[in-house]
């Protein structure tokens, strides 16, 4: 008899972990940073990412995947340079729109940053140096 109870209270308990997951959406535990890289000739430009200075290039830095950002290499004697990243949804989010389609609570995933990306994760910049007034 206590065999069939514990056999009973592991069983419900892995049912229970399986609907928990299935509810949850796979996002939910994905990061929600990604790591983009910026670099550029000359090297040595100033890299500035949603509104903070992040390093100079070539630089590397973490930033939150649920939000566009605007990209903006500066050097002086060169024309400053700006790039817009875009998302695109991430193969974790790909599996909760899949996972979605069995049974929808997965698409609540799709509200978490974890189910998005920048696209590219990688950015080059060519700096022209800056043209003279009256030439």
């Amino acid at each position: 008899m206590r065999e069939a109870n514990s056999l009973r209270t592991v069983r419900n308990k892995i049912i229970l972990v399986v609907i928990v997951v299935s509810f949850s959406g796979c996002s939910f535990f994905a990061p929600s940073m990604q790591t983009i890289h910026v670099t550029s000739p000359p090297s040595g430009a100033n890299v500035v990412a949603g509104g903070r200075p992040v390093g100079q290039t070539p630089v590397q830095f973490e930033t939150h995947r649920g939000e566009n950002l605007l990209i903006e290499v500066q050097k002086a004697s060169y024309q400053t340079q700006y790039r817009t990243s875009s998302r695109s949804l991430s193969t974790i989010g790909t599996l909760d729109v899949i996972g979605g389609f069995f049974l929808l609570l997965p698409l609540f995933g799709l509200l978490s940053s974890g189910a998005w990306k920048h696209d590219p994760g990688q950015y080059g910049f060519i700096l022209d140096p800056e043209k003279e007034l009256g030439k």
